[in-house]
C-alpha cells in the first residue's frame, strides 16, 4: 500500500528502510547516516532545560525565595548597625567610643553591599533597591545631625565615600561577568587582581618609604641619636590613604577655586577713600551701591565673642550705609568693609593702617625698661634702646610668625602642599648664610583635639585650667613688640579655649570678616559638611577663597612696620574637614605666601613656626586604618631660623638641629616662644660670659634635651602615646 502524501517521512538518519520488505526479499544492505552533532547537542539542552522546568520549578521559587530572605535579613542588619553607629555622647564618650562606632558603620557597608550584590542575581531587582534607598532616606532623616551628640551627617557622609566606590566596582565585576563567556571571565578576573595586587602593594611599600622623608633629604631617623634609643612610632604605619587621588573624597564639590564675581569695581585707598563701581548697567539703572562697615572686634568682651553668637554679634553691629560718591571711611580701628552692587555682586576690601597710638605705646615700654634696668644697675640689651619710629636692623629683636594649621600631620602637610613644601624647602639657604630650615619628626600632640594641644603651645597650661593663663601674645605685647592676629574662622580663641578675652593684648586684629555669611551662615548650622569653616568643599566669600583675605591682612601688616619688631599670628582652619581634600585649596596661595616674604626681605629677620596642634582626627583613614591614629597624634612643625638671629646665636641652630628627632611637644613650643618674647638672649651672642645656655633650657633650641625620653617624661598622657 502506498504511503500518502500527509504521512510523516521518516526522521534523517533513520536506519529503518523507506518501505517495509516484500516477504521473501532479502534485507537490503545499508548504512546509517551522518549524526549532525550540533544538532544533537542542541536536542539535549532543549532535553535539559524541558527536563529542569517540568522537575523544577518549585525548587526555583524556593531559591529565589532564601534568597529574598537572605537580603531582608542583611538589610535589617545595615539597618540596626548603622543605627548603633549613631550612638554619641560629649566629646569625651565619643574619643572612648569610636573603634565602636567605626566597626559598626564599617559593618554596616558590609551587610549592604552583600544585600545589592544579591539584589543583582535576583528577579525584578528594581523594587528591592528602590526600598534599599527608602530605608536609607529615613536612616539620613532620623540623624542628620552635626554634633558629638548626634552625628548623623557625619556618619552617612563617610558611610557613602566608602559604600558608593565599593558597590560601584562589585557591580562592574557581576555586570562583567553577565557579558563574558565563564573561561574569559575568570581570566579577565585572574589577570586584573594579580595586576592590582602587585601594584597596590608596590605603591604602599614606596609610599611607606616616603612617610618618614621631610624636606631637603631630611627623614625620620630609626635607631638611636648619640647613642640614645629614639622612640618609634607604633602601630601598623601602612599609609592606605595615600593610594587615593587628589580630591577623591570630595570629588562632587566642584573646582577648588571660587567663582569669580564680576560686576563690581572698588577700592578702599589707604586714605580711608572708598570707591565703588558697579558695571551691571541693568543694576545701575535706578540702584545706588551699598558697604558695610565691617565692627573692630579687639576691645570686646568674651560674653561677646562666644562661638555660636559672635556671628550675630558682628552683624548687629555692622554699620551699613547707602554709597552715591568716592566717600572716606576712616573710623577708627575699622580694618575691613564690604562693597555692594546688585545680589551676590559684592567685594570684600581690607586695610591696615600704621598707627601712632601703637607706636607710642611701644615707645613707653622701652623707655620703661631703660629706665628699670639704668635704676637696678642690669646690663642693657642693645634691642631695649629707644629709637624714635625705627630701629636700625642689626639691634632689633627677631620678628615672630606663627602660622597656625588645625588638624594637619606631618605627612598630610607633603601629601595635600606639594607646592607650599617644596617652597618651604627652596627657603632653606644654611649653605649660603641664609635662613634655615628646621622640620621635628617626633612632634607629638599631647590630647585628642584643639582644647589640648593650643592650651599648651599658647598657655603652658593643661586644657580649660581654671583661672586661665593669659597666653603667650601678652608676652610679646608686653615685651615692645607689635602685635596682630587673623584666623579665617569666626572664633576668638581665648573665648574659646579659656572663657576670657585676650584681644586687649592685640595691636592689630582681624575677625568680622570670616563671620559673614554665605562662608559663615547666620541662619542654620554653620558647621556643616556643606557650609561653614567645617565643610568638605571649598570656602568662598564673595569670590575669593577666605584664607587670602587672611594672607593679604598678614602681608599689609608687615608693610606697615618694616622697621618694627612684630609678633603675628595667622591661623587656617582648612585642615579641619573629614575628608582632608580642602587643605588642596590652599597650596597655591601659602606658597605664594611664603614667596613674598622671601622677595620683601622678610625672612632676614622672622623667626618662622609653621606648626599644627594635632592631626586630622576625623575621617576614613583615622577612623579606620592604624595609620591614620598615628598620623593625628603626629602634627607638622617646622621653624625657619632668620640668618640675622643664627648668626648671633649658633646655639639656636644646633638646638634645632640636636631636636629634629626628639620627641617634642606644644610645650616646648611654648617655652621657645616665651623665650623670644621675653627677650633673655644674651646681649652679647653665645660669647657672653653670662651664657651657660639656662636661657634656652627646655625649649626647641636646647641641646642638652634628651632625644629618648618617653612620653611621661615629655608630659604625653599615656591614653594618647603613640611614640615608645
Amino acid at each position: 500500500m502506498e504511503r500518502s502524501r500527509n504521512s510523516p517521512s521518516p526522521s534523517i538518519g533513520s536506519t529503518r528502510p523507506s518501505t517495509p520488505p516484500t516477504p521473501g526479499t532479502p534485507l537490503p544492505s545499508y548504512s546509517p547516516a551522518p549524526v549532525d552533532q550540533s544538532t544533537t547537542q542542541h536536542d539535549k539542552s532543549i532535553f535539559k532545560q524541558q527536563t529542569y522546568s517540568d522537575s523544577g520549578p518549585s525548587h526555583t521559587h524556593n531559591y529565589i525565595y532564601i534568597r529574598i530572605l537572605g537580603i531582608i535579613i542583611l538589610v535589617s542588619l545595615f539597618s540596626w548597625f548603622y543605627l548603633e553607629a549613631l550612638a554619641g555622647g560629649d566629646i569625651e564618650w565619643v574619643k572612648d567610643n569610636l573603634s565602636m562606632l567605626g566597626l559598626n558603620l564599617t559593618l554596616s557597608v558590609v551587610c549592604l553591599t552583600t544585600a545589592l550584590t544579591l539584589i543583582t542575581l535576583t528577579p525584578c531587582p528594581e523594587r528591592l533597591v528602590a526600598g534599599i534607598l527608602v530605608i536609607i532616606y529615613s536612616l539620613k532623616r532620623w540623624d542628620d545631625g552635626e554634633s558629638f551628640e548626634a552625628h548623623g551627617a557625619y556618619n552617612m557622609l563617610v558611610f557613602l565615600v566608602v559604600a558608593i566606590p565599593l558597590n560601584t566596582l562589585i557591580q562592574s565585576i557581576l555586570a562583567c561577568q553577565q557579558r563574558m563567556q565563564p573561561n574569559k571571565f575568570k581570566r579577565f578576573m585572574m589577570t586584573n587582581v594579580t595586576v592590582t595586587v602587585i601594584v597596590t602593594t608596590m605603591m604602599l611599600i614606596y609610599y611607606n618609604g616616603i612617610w618618614g622623608r621631610g624636606a631637603l633629604g631630611a627623614q625620620l631617623q630609626h635607631g638611636s641619636q648619640g647613642g640614645v634609643p629614639l622612640c618609634e612610632w607604633q602601630g601598623l604605619n601602612i599609609p592606605f590613604v595615600d593610594l587615593l587621588p587628589n580630591h577623591i573624597q570630595n570629588f562632587w564639590a566642584a573646582s577648588s577655586t571660587c567663582p569669580t564675581v564680576s560686576g563690581i569695581e572698588a577700592e578702599w585707598s589707604y586714605d580711608g577713600v572708598l570707591t565703588i563701581h558697579c558695571l551691571n548697567k541693568e543694576f545701575t539703572a535706578g540702584n545706588s551701591p551699598r558697604y558695610d562697615i565691617l565692627p573692630d572686634t579687639k576691645s570686646w568682651g568674651p560674653e561677646d565673642k562666644i562661638m555660636h553668637t559672635y556671628n550675630h554679634k558682628i552683624d548687629e553691629r555692622t554699620i551699613r550705609k547707602e554709597y552715591t560718591d568716592p566717600v572716606v571711611v576712616d573710623d577708627a580701628g575699622v580694618e575691613s568693609v564690604v562693597a555692594h552692587c546688585e545680589e551676590g555682586v559684592s567685594k570684600v576690601l581690607i586695610r591696615v593702617l600704621r598707627e601712632d597710638s601703637v607706636l607710642e605705646r611701644v615707645r613707653n615700654l622701652n623707655k620703661a625698661r631703660k629706665e628699670l634696668e639704668e635704676t637696678t644697675g642690669m646690663v642693657q640689651d642693645d634691642d631695649t634702646q629707644e629709637q624714635g619710629d625705627s630701629e636700625k636692623s642689626s639691634d632689633r629683636k627677631p620678628n615672630v610668625l606663627v602660622l597656625f594649621m588645625d588638624a594637619v600631620a606631618r605627612r598630610q602637610f607633603y601629601r595635600k602642599l606639594a607646592k607650599t613644601s617644596a617652597t618651604v624647602a627652596h627657603l632653606d639657604k644654611s649653605q649660603e648664610g641664609g635662613p634655615q630650615l628646621h622640620e621635628f619628626f617626633r612632634y607629638h600632640a599631647v590630647g585628642f583635639n584643639t582644647n589640648a594641644n593650643s592650651a599648651a603651645i599658647y598657655t603652658n597650661a593643661s586644657d580649660r585650667e581654671r583661672p586661665a593663663v593669659p597666653p603667650i601674645w601678652k608676652d610679646f605685647y608686653e615685651g615692645g613688640y607689635i602685635t596682630t592676629r587673623v584666623e579665617d574662622n569666626c572664633e576668638d580663641w581665648s573665648t574659646q579655649y579659656t572663657g576670657s578675652a585676650s584681644s586687649q593684648y592685640f595691636d592689630h586684629e582681624l575677625q568680622a570678616p570670616f563671620c559673614l555669611p554665605p562662608y559663615y551662615p547666620l541662619v542654620g548650622n554653620p558647621f556643616g559638611n556643606f557650609d561653614g569653616p567645617y565643610s568638605i568643599v571649598r570656602r568662598c566669600l564673595h569670590g575669593t577663597n577666605v584664607h587670602n583675605y587672611a594672607f593679604e591682612y598678614m602681608n599689609q601688616f608687615r608693610q606697615r612696620y618694616p622697621d618694627q619688631h612684630w609678633f603675628q599670628m595667622g591661623s587656617l582652619i582648612e585642615g579641619h574637614e573629614g575628608t582632608g581634600e580642602v587643605l588642596l585649596t590652599i597650596d597655591d596661595d601659602l606658597s605664594k605666601f611664603f614667596e613674598g616674604m622671601e622677595k620683601d626681605g622678610t625672612l632676614e629677620n622672622t623667626i618662622i613656626f609653621t606648626m599644627a596642634d594635632h592631626g586630622l582626627h576625623m575621617g576614613i583613614n583615622f577612623m579606620f586604618t592604624p595609620s591614620g591614629r598615628i598620623e593625628h597624634m603626629n602634627p607638622y612643625l617646622s621653624v625657619i631660623l632668620p640668618p640675622l638671629l643664627s648668626k648671633k646665636y649658633p646655639s639656636l641652630a644646633r638646638g634645632l638641629q640636636h631636636n629634629q628627632q626628639s620627641l617634642v611637644t606644644g610645650w616646648e613650643i611654648h617655652a621657645t616662644l616665651k623665650m623670644l618674647a621675653r627677650g633673655v638672649m644674651p646681649a652679647g651672642g653665645d660669647d657672653d660670659e653670662m651664657d651657660g645656655g639656662e636661657w634656652r633650657r627646655g625649649t626647641l633650641f636646647d641641646e642638652d634635651l634628651n632625644p629618648g625620653r618617653t612620653c611621661e617624661e615629655a608630659r604625653i598622657p599615656e591614653e594618647f602615646c603613640k611614640c615608645r
